[in-house]
């Protein structure tokens, strides 16, 4: 007897959340409430559950500013905090041993040039046949060993920091300069200062750290099931700061604890609303059955268990069951029986609320 009548009442509540019950209500009773309508929104996409994620910076946009040659530094024409962008001069570097270096080029460009002279003036002999296959043959050695030490040398002098243009110059005017300067290889923001003016450093000792904040790393913690789903490419949204990111990789490390893995996104736009190191909560994109619908978290009424929603018509407001299927801060997707193109109750749903329930005591 027990099992019949639970049966039944679960039969009269499964065709109580299935169909809409219809409120009598009049224009001026709905004013009277101060309901007003919104339209509902189809929902081709929800969101997961939120999970925690840190913001960390690619290692790959991080470059350390080094001394090109022991020196001293003169100037320094930023700070931390400031921003430059890519071959930006920001400091000044005076270094004897860049005198040597230039030096050293300056002879080698001489007996390049000079070998160069010597092989045309064989080359011309050996036509002629004045001069032997071989005599041509050692000018011809000589000659690219003196290319090869030039070319050497001029190598060393750009790893010094100076530009083809300026390799150039000293190459034309044969006059030798004992500053170089200091210059970012990125775009970025000043991390760190390692040195100040007249301070002496040696070769390769660090200036400046510089860091570019866009793009940014999200590492989230995300539930295996939930992450063995994903694939590169795939959207996941950040709702408190209205960002969206692309996931990069699941990594495949568990953490025995808790049975997460970290899957990594990248997020470009809007990056600079977010600090390295911030905590954040993130969400996963996800595709919604048919039938769902958005609607502000004000026009869900609960009764129990039981969701509704209060559907505009022409006798009255429809008492329309509805599935929450996804909970957000100001915004619900729910799944019900409708067309789509309906209009509901935004606010006023207490009052609404309030008449049906009314009704049903009745």
């Amino acid at each position: 007897m027990k099992r019949i009548l639970f049966l039944i009442s679960s039969l009269c509540l499964s065709l109580n959340t299935s169909a809409a019950t219809l409120l009598p209500l009049s224009a001026a009773q709905l004013k009277q409430m101060q309901v007003q309508w919104g339209h509902l929104q189809a929902q081709q996409e929800g969101l997961s559950a939120s999970y925690p994620a840190e913001v960390v910076l690619p290692p790959t946009q991080t470059r350390v500013v080094t001394a090109p040659q022991g020196g001293l530094i003169t100037r320094l024409s930023v700070s931390v905090g400031d921003t430059v962008k890519q071959g930006q001069i920001i400091g000044q570097l005076s270094s004897p041993d860049l005198v040597a270096l230039q030096s050293n080029y300056l002879q080698s460009d001489t007996q390049a040039r000079l070998h160069e002279q010597a092989l045309k003036r064989d080359q011309e002999l050996f036509k002629d046949g004045i001069i032997a296959q071989r005599r041509l043959q050692e000018t011809q050695s000589a000659y690219e060993t003196s290319q090869a030490l030039m070319h050497e040398r001029k190598q060393t002098l750009k790893l010094a920091g100076m530009s083809e243009g300026q390799i150039q110059q000293l190459a034309q005017r044969r006059s030798m300069q004992n500053g170089m300067a200091i210059v970012a290889p990125i775009s970025g923001q000043i991390m760190e200062q390692q040195q100040q003016v007249g301070a002496r450093v040696d070769m390769a000792m660090p200036i400046y750290t510089i860091s570019n904040p866009t793009p940014l790393w999200l590492m989230i913690q995300v539930p295996i099931a939930q992450a063995l789903q994903l694939r590169p490419g795939a959207a996941v949204r950040l709702p408190k700061h209205n960002l969206t990111a692309k996931v990069d990789t699941v990594l495949r490390q568990l953490n025995k604890n808790n049975q997460t893995t970290q899957v990594r996104a990248t997020i470009s736009q809007g990056a600079e609303q977010l600090s390295v190191g911030q905590m954040v909560d993130v969400a996963l994109v996800e595709q919604t059955a048919s039938g769902s619908y958005a609607v502000p978290r004000s026009a869900v009424a609960r009764q129990g268990e039981q969701a509704v929603i209060f559907v505009q018509e022409a006798k009255g407001v429809a008492v329309t069951p509805v599935k929450v299927m996804l909970e957000q801060e100001q915004q619900l997707t729910v799944q019900a029986d409708l067309r789509g193109n309906e209009t509901i109750a935004v606010q006023g749903v207490a009052a609404l609320k309030g008449h049906w329930l009314g009704l049903g005591g009745e």
